[in-house]
């Protein structure tokens, strides 16, 4: 079953800006992630918001440890998993259909 991730209230200092240097290092458009169906990200009450569809949790899972927590840690010289996280909702996904 596809799953919803929805990333809010990041935390101080997070915004625009380092969200577009961390989708330029994992090369998100470039190379998209495998199981990523759809991603998008802006602001909700004046903060950063992100969302993605996945085919399954484990492809959100191979993504976070291979691609994105290292692009994390190299541009915030933190590691992420240590350092303040979003709030993160899950949300399974029954149907979804692409629009053209």
């Amino acid at each position: 079953m596809a799953l919803a991730i929805i990333s809010t209230d990041f935390p101080e200092g997070i915004g625009e800006d380092f969200y577009r240097h961390v989708v330029a290092e994992v090369k998100l458009a470039d190379e998209p992630p495998e199981g990523l169906i759809f991603h998008w990200a802006g602001e909700i009450d004046g903060r950063l918001a992100v969302t993605e569809l996945w085919s399954t949790r484990e492809a959100n899972e191979r993504f976070l440890a291979e691609r994105l927590f290292p692009a994390i840690g190299k541009l915030s010289g933190r590691e992420p998993r240590e350092s303040g996280r979003p709030v993160i909702s899950e949300h399974p996904v029954y149907n979804y259909a692409p629009c053209k």
